[in-house]
């Protein structure tokens, strides 16, 4: 005797372990911490916007030579102001006058 087609019974089994299967997959997803992620990014953002950093970010003064049209040559003084943690590294140059 040869079986072509589920039961019922079978069907609600096979039903019931994928969803539990799908379940356990969602729980343990990557982006447990995407709000603290955003929350840290929205406030490195402010801190760049408002020009108010703390003891995290790290203030250097550069000097950068530019030429231009292949000829005139520049020297301008800037200041970079980076922020470096184990995801996210953030640079910013400002010029210094």
């Amino acid at each position: 005797m040869v079986k072509n087609s589920f039961t019922l019974f079978e069907t609600l089994i096979s039903l019931i372990l994928i969803s539990v299967i799908i379940v356990g997959f969602s729980k343990t997803s990557n982006y447990d911490n995407l709000d603290e992620e955003f929350m840290l990014l929205n406030k490195l953002e402010n801190s760049f916007n408002t020009n108010s950093y703390n003891s995290s970010f790290s203030n250097t003064s550069k000097t950068i030579k530019i030429i231009k049209n292949e000829n005139l040559e520049e020297t301008i003084s800037v200041q970079q102001i980076k922020y470096s943690q184990e995801k996210i590294e953030l640079v910013k140059y400002r010029l210094n006058r």
